[in-house]
């Protein structure tokens, strides 16, 4: 379904002014010599809360909106933004990018998509993107009370759920309205608007000098969908499970990895799998299209138009239509994720992965809704199988442990000792080492409950069971 600018609602009437801000943004950069140009308009309403001890720590309300140009003269690209949409500033930032292009190297790679890669509607100023089920009018509606209520409703549910709870460190209410707009010169004209919101939670757990932690999280695009009993009951039941935790014996061990541990792993190959990792060798995958990487039990997926995942959205941050794309095949490497210049690089086509951090920003490339296949068995299912090993259910350091140019894995983990397919113990100060290519080949089980994390655009994994990895302890 695609929807006029007629049709939204109230709050959205100021869009087809926006669309005439874009089109006066053009038309400076074109008088002022710009071969191409594209401007690309964001706005965000977001708000936060958060809770500790009974009392609002913190609370903010915020509004932003900025623009960002991006002008070519010839092959000679010129980046500037601006936070003021003013005809005046328009005007000057306009300006401000053609100064940067005159003194830039000629980029072929960096010229606008081609129109053909757009999707349908796209050129007609209009909201697209609407049957994907990103917005909510419900955010928008709600009273602010009720979403601060939320956060103290997390914090008391946690403190009720066990008399070994003895406080919670964070307790937090987040959400984001956005409004994304993009116009170029040849012929792009369209918009999308996303909603989005979550709690998070860390329970505090401890008996007799021992104090042990439990987070818990959701994500949704609509308020009624948060579970905030689920979520609390998730952090303190971790915590109390970890008091009296110890170490295991070193040694190669069956690993089973709970879908939120899994999914570190999958963000780390949304990296290694990034068009431009791959482009400057900083990727453990480069030249290795048609190869097999992993078992044949891993497929690997990046699809942007899963209706309401985290990172859907209709078109990408250059204009190009997403998709669902297959990027492991049974093990076997099929494709990379590129924008236009990543693509035209490495001598393909884009696969609608540009993105932005913020209007300020370049354009790179990012996942959408990157996630690994699920399969049939229930994570019971494959603890039983594993009959002896570990369980994780918490990576520690991932952001340095975990290495998408080398492949190299050393992280800390949490977990549970399993013997004859039930856990036995809770384990700490745990190691896991290796790399990423023994990793993705020893997965021998994948679950089915596979589950979004609000990494860079939305990753998910099922849990998954990995034989071979070696596990240092006591």
């Amino acid at each position: 379904m695609i929807l006029s600018r007629e049709d939204i609602s109230a709050s959205f009437v100021s869009m087809k002014l926006e669309f005439d801000t874009l089109e006066k943004a053009l038309a400076f950069c074109a008088a002022n010599g710009a071969g191409e140009a594209e401007v690309f308009l964001e706005k965000e309403l977001s708000l936060e809360a958060k809770v500790f001890s009974g009392c609002l720590e913190g609370f903010s309300h915020s509004e932003s909106r900025g623009i960002g140009f991006r002008v070519w003269l010839g092959e000679k690209l010129g980046r500037a933004y601006s936070s003021d949409i003013s005809d005046s500033s328009l005007e000057r930032t306009a300006k401000s990018a053609l100064e940067v292009a005159r003194v830039s190297p000629e980029s072929r790679e960096s010229m606008l998509p081609e129109r053909k890669t757009y999707p349908p509607k796209a050129t007609e100023g209009l909201l697209l993107g609407e049957d994907l089920e990103l917005w909510s009018d419900e955010l928008e509606n709600l009273d602010p009370a009720k979403k601060i209520e939320l956060a103290f409703s997390l914090e008391k549910l946690a403190l009720r759920y066990d008399e070994k709870i003895r406080g919670v460190e964070a307790s937090s209410y987040e959400e984001s309205m956005n409004t994304v707009m993009i116009a170029n010169t040849n012929g792009f004209k369209s918009a999308y608007r996303s909603s989005f919101c979550s709690c998070y939670l860390v329970a505090i757990a401890g008996i007799k000098g021992d104090s042990q932690t439990g987070f818990a999280f959701d994500v949704a695009r609509t308020f009624s969908a948060l579970k905030a009993q689920e979520t609390a009951t998730q952090a303190a039941s971790k915590a109390v499970s970890f008091l009296g935790a110890g170490q295991m014996e070193t040694g190669k061990q069956l690993v089973l990895f709970d879908n939120i541990s899994a999914a570190h792993f999958m963000g780390v190959l949304a990296v290694a799998l990034n068009g431009e990792s791959v482009s400057k060798s900083r990727s453990f995958l480069a030249g290795k299209i048609e190869r097999k990487v992993a078992s044949e039990c891993v497929s690997l997926v990046d699809d942007g138009i899963m209706k309401g995942g985290l990172g859907t959205s209709p078109f990408d941050d250059e204009g190009v239509a997403t998709m669902r794309k297959l990027l492991i095949d049974g093990g076997y490497l099929r494709t990379f994720i590129h924008n236009s210049s990543t693509a035209r690089r490495l001598g393909t086509i884009t696969t609608g992965n540009a993105g932005r951090v913020s209007y300020k920003s370049r354009v790179g490339v990012k996942p959408t809704n990157f996630f690994l296949e699920p399969g049939g068995a229930t994570p019971e299912e494959l603890r039983s199988e594993m009959g002896k090993g570990l369980e994780v259910v918490e990576i520690q350091g991932a952001h340095v442990g975990l290495n998408p140019t080398t492949g190299e894995i050393s992280v800390g983990v949490r977990g549970y000792e399993v013997e004859g397919g039930r856990r036995v113990k809770p384990v700490r100060e745990v190691t896991i080492a290796g790399n990423m290519e023994d990793f993705l080949k020893g997965i021998v089980g994948v679950g089915n409950d596979l589950r979004f994390v609000p990494f860079v655009g939305g990753v998910g994994a099922p849990s998954i069971l990995v034989e071979g990895l070696t596990v240092s302890g006591k």
